[in-house]
């Protein structure tokens, strides 16, 4: 059983500290008994997440427009794909990482199965708060969606197993 895990790995403070978090993160979700389709996000340099990216999604194109394509259409394809669940770490702001929020919450208009969605964010990691379209995301209004703050890493693992238990 796959789980999708998205977060940032162009924009964030410092990619190793952020490579880190990812990687406690997936090995959380693992320990609960699920494969995560890329763990791209985990790379401390980025010849190593390219490398993690290719392991997962096959062969890059070179650098280029057609790479940017393949990533982005092979990221769409895993949240389109037979998932249970997707999972964001979302402290850090990027485009990319919402764009994937809203292909998995909107499976439901393309005829795909709803799954739990769980976006984690840390609490005053960033000087602007967490964004608007994310936080301005109600449990009325998409159920199956959990919005969750933590202080420590250390509270992911609790939060987590949670979400899980659901």
């Amino acid at each position: 059983m796959n789980v999708f895990y998205g977060a940032a790995i162009q924009g964030s403070h410092d990619r190793e500290k952020s490579a880190n978090v990812h990687e406690f993160i997936i090995n959380t979700i693992k320990k609960q008994g699920f494969e995560v389709y890329t763990e791209h996000t985990t790379g401390k340099k980025y010849k190593e997440a390219i490398e993690k990216l290719e392991h997962s999604i096959g062969k890059l194109p070179k650098d280029g427009i057609e790479r940017r394509k393949y990533v982005r259409n092979k990221m769409i394809e895993g949240i389109e794909s037979d998932i249970v669940a997707a999972v964001f770490e979302v402290s850090t702001p990027s485009l990319g990482t919402g764009v994937e929020i809203a292909h998995a919450y909107l499976r439901p208009r393309m005829g795909l199965k709803e799954i739990p969605i769980l976006a984690l964010y840390e609490k005053d990691y960033w000087p602007n708060k967490l964004s608007t379209m994310i936080r301005g995301i109600s449990c009325e209004e998409l159920p199956n969606f959990q919005l969750v703050d933590y202080d420590h890493i250390d509270d992911v693992e609790f939060i987590i197993n949670k979400f899980f238990k659901k």
